[in-house]
């Protein structure tokens, strides 16, 4: 029972990193917009790390999951505003030496964003926007089990980014993030309460604009804190990721289409993520 409540420590959840920006976020979309974005991600993860050391074994979790995103541009106190409404659906299935572990299946966690821009200059392609993140246990949760595709607890997150030109087709955005989860009253084999302290994310990357029809982009992020505690024992499992994400991008009449692949450099603890293949469709309207 032990080792399947640390395992459900380490294996991650279908709603990880709900709050990456995508190349060219932080630009202010005229008022009055609105959004709607269909997104597929499929993912596969390796080798498990225990406080910087690769344990024995051949563990794997596949992760599909597709993911409905719709928003809305206004105007909010003088300021630019923008908000959506984020709801994924899909699977996750265990392999390898994790095998005998039952999958889990069906919707993820609610995710509803409201951001604002105290600056944007057009002229200078130069924006700064604060967010805050709200996350509702809407997901399918099973107690007891070590997979699942929700996280059946309240998360809230505040991010402040900023994103301006350094040459005339080269972009720079930047980003931190602190997301504050509630308690899990029923995590692991044993359903005792989990709570996490807070878990933070910079993400910096640069987006070229090939010409007015395709793009290319690259994202570095890097995630820390975030350590947990059963039934009030510290885990000792802080957080501390380095990934990355690739991005092309191509303009046509039916939206922006996105191409993306990325993965982990190096984790502390945790399940690495071998690679991430992402296809995203965005239209506003």
């Amino acid at each position: 029972m032990r080792k399947l409540t640390y395992l459900a420590l380490l294996l991650p959840s279908a709603a990880a990193w709900a709050i990456d920006l995508q190349p060219g976020d932080l630009q202010v979309p005229p008022s009055g917009t609105r959004m709607i974005q269909l997104a597929y991600q499929d993912s596969d993860r390796g080798d498990m790390y225990v406080r910087g050391r690769k344990m024995p074994g051949e563990p794997k979790v596949t992760l599909s999951q597709t993911q409905l995103r719709l928003g809305a541009t206004f105007d909010l106190g003088g300021m630019p505003a923008f908000s959506y409404l984020q709801q994924p659906v899909g699977s996750l299935h265990p392999g390898g030496t994790l095998a005998s572990l039952p999958g889990a299946s069906g919707f993820g966690d609610t995710t509803m964003l409201l951001a604002v821009w105290p600056y944007a200059n057009h002229a200078s392609q130069t924006y700064f926007a604060v967010g805050g993140y709200l996350t509702l246990p809407t997901g399918d949760y099973q107690a007891g089990r070590v997979l699942n595709m929700g996280s059946n607890r309240v998360s809230t997150a505040l991010q402040v980014g900023l994103q301006t030109a350094v040459l005339r087709n080269l972009h720079w955005m930047g980003a931190v993030d602190g997301m504050r989860s509630g308690t899990n009253k029923e995590f692991g084999p044993l359903r005792r309460e989990q709570d996490q302290e807070v878990l933070y994310t910079a993400q910096t990357g640069l987006r070229y604009d090939i010409n007015a029809t395709f793009a290319l982009a690259a994202t570095y992020f890097y995630t820390w804190g975030g350590e947990t505690r059963v039934a009030g024992v510290a885990q000792n499992d802080r957080t501390q990721l380095e990934r990355y994400q690739l991005t092309a991008i191509a303009n046509s009449p039916v939206g922006k289409l996105s191409l993306q692949y990325g993965g982990d450099f190096r984790t502390e603890n945790g399940l690495l993520e071998d690679r991430r293949w992402v296809v995203r469709l965005t239209r506003f309207f």
